[in-house]
């Protein structure tokens, strides 16, 4: 057999040719003349394999990353070693230079190639709708027949705010667009629903109350066909606070604590804790504000009873010893309030 390029007729041949000639025309890897990216100017996310990724890159980098992408090494080539070079930049264009080192049939080449890769520039969907102010959930923080508490809203911006900063790192559209105070209580508009279910839940931990979820259709998806809802979220907050007291079935007691599944209360009577599900709230009645505990004096002390006066009329009331009473000392100062003519100690 002999090459039918250079007649050689003492060498194997490697593709119909000998190795010279194989050598000659043989290339150590792949590389197209132009690669495009396509980069969102706002965030630098770039189109992966048909999807927007975040990668956090400057442009350098990406140019970088493209031809290290776009570099096809031939099987046949051990030992390989390549360097990148930018040449140039000229506006959205970047001239680059690849070098090549590899050993092919125990002979070592070097190759250089020269590439452009032109950054597309344009603006991604995520930042598109971030530009334009685009939510799809509102969380309406509000309370059950009264007014929201400056103390609730500033603690509701807190964790708002907070948590946001943790969601945005995996989420790029948990971010709120606008917060609008309201006769009825604070909207806040968030870019992400699942970003505006995590901030509920995080907001029930601490400020308790009933969740509503009420979608709306606004329109439809044009890719999809299917329907492109927004959802509003009502957590209703409820008409008492901490250290409030109320009337649960024929129990009174005080609120000593809520989360997102129960309210902690103490009862007046025997100063046991219990709880009170979520689910029962409208057998709650509240009674009497922490504003109406009073203050009055221990004037006598037996191992059966107590003697205290009344706060506004200063008359001497005798009440059943308890043992969380233990503790009290003639002519100490205790709180104590009164519902519908009868007087509590408030411990």
């Amino acid at each position: 057999m002999f090459c039918p390029q250079c007649g050689s007729s003492d060498t194997k041949l490697v593709e119909g040719l000998c190795k010279t000639c194989f050598l000659k025309e043989f290339y150590l890897l792949k590389l197209e003349s132009e690669i495009v990216v396509t980069l969102c100017t706002s965030c630098h996310s770039q189109i992966q394999e048909g999807k927007w990724k975040e990668l956090g890159l400057p442009e350098e980098e990406i140019i970088y990353q493209a031809l290290e992408e776009n570099i096809h090494v031939s099987p046949m080539v051990e030992n390989v070693e390549i360097e990148l070079e930018i040449i140039h930049r000229r506006g959205s264009l970047a001239d680059c230079r690849v070098i090549a080192k590899g050993v092919v049939f125990g002979e070592e080449i070097t190759q250089e190639y020269k590439t452009t890769v032109r950054l597309n520039k344009t603006v991604c969907p995520d930042c598109s709708k971030i530009a334009s102010g685009y939510y799809e959930s509102v969380i309406q923080l509000r309370a059950d027949n009264r007014p929201l508490y400056q103390e609730e809203i500033a603690l509701a911006d807190e964790i708002i705010a907070l948590n946001l900063n943790k969601l945005e790192k995996k989420n790029r559209m948990a971010y709120i667009t606008q917060r609008t105070p309201m006769k009825e209580g604070m909207d806040y508009y968030i870019g992400s629903q699942k970003a505006a279910k995590k901030l509920i839940n995080k907001l029930r931990e601490q400020l308790g109350g009933l969740v509503k979820e009420s979608p709306r259709l606004m329109g439809q998806d044009k890719s999809t066909g299917k329907g492109l809802y927004r959802t509003w979220i009502s957590l209703r907050l409820p008409q008492f606070s901490i250290d409030d007291f109320i009337q649960y079935n024929d129990r009174l007691a005080q609120v000593k604590s809520l989360d997102s599944r129960k309210i902690i209360v103490r009862d007046l009577i025997n100063q046991e804790k219990f709880s009170i599900l979520w689910k029962d709230y409208a057998n709650i009645k509240l009674i009497g504000h922490r504003e109406d505990i009073q203050k009055t004096t221990l004037t006598s002390k037996t191992p059966h009873s107590i003697q205290i006066l009344h706060p506004t009329t200063f008359e001497p009331i005798d009440l059943e010893i308890n043992p969380d009473y233990d503790k009290l000392s003639i002519g100490d100062e205790v709180d104590v309030l009164e519902i519908e003519g009868k007087i509590y100690i408030i411990l």
